[in-house]
């Protein structure tokens, strides 16, 4: 296992579509050791979730969560997002409800902004060994969902803010007043 670097906002890696992960591919040695490697990278860098193109491999593959014993990944709720290994996740539905939010992301370090997103999504994918999943997610773990999802279609979240006013540095989230804090 090895800490990877994280490509940052700028890099072409994450503005391109990924690849889609082949079956050929699934169980390889080659992608069991990039799995790892995205646990470890993000277990470091204190990222809820890392996509693929964030460590410079265009292939459709995201982690998220953290590690917990004994949970049942198909019925996440807001406290906590277990961890999570998706190949060719895609958003088969999505709620109408959405919810403006604060997000970060490891690729733009040190800076959060406000983001709708729906507050409910059903995702289908394969898990590490191929096996077909459907995860239904709400609230927070949604929006991580989404978050990482969208890094598989090379699109940063700070595309889909609609006020760029909210694009902020954490170190001075504490210094805004408390109606930019829940726009």
């Amino acid at each position: 296992m090895a800490i990877r670097k994280v490509a940052v906002m700028g890099n072409p890696i994450l503005r391109r579509k990924a690849d889609p992960v082949t079956p050929e591919m699934i169980g390889s040695p080659k992608l069991n050791t990039l799995i790892e490697d995205m646990i470890e990278t993000q277990k470091e860098y204190g990222g809820i979730g890392l996509a693929a193109p964030q460590v410079h491999e265009s292939l459709a593959l995201i982690v998220v969560g953290i590690d917990t014993a004994g949970d049942d990944e198909s019925d996440m709720d807001d406290s906590h997002i277990p961890r999570t290994v998706l190949l060719n996740p895609k958003i088969t539905d999505f709620s109408t409800q959405l919810e403006q939010d604060w997000e970060g992301c490891l690729s733009l370090p040190d800076l959060s902004g406000q983001v709708k997103r729906s507050v409910a999504v059903t995702i289908q994918a394969q898990d590490p060994t191929g096996k077909e999943v459907e995860i239904k997610a709400e609230g927070w773990t949604a929006r991580v969902f989404q978050h990482e999802i969208d890094h598989l279609y090379g699109i940063l979240y700070v595309e889909r803010m609609s006020d760029m006013k909210t694009l902020t540095f954490n170190r001075e989230l504490s210094r805004l007043p408390p109606e930019r804090e829940t726009e």
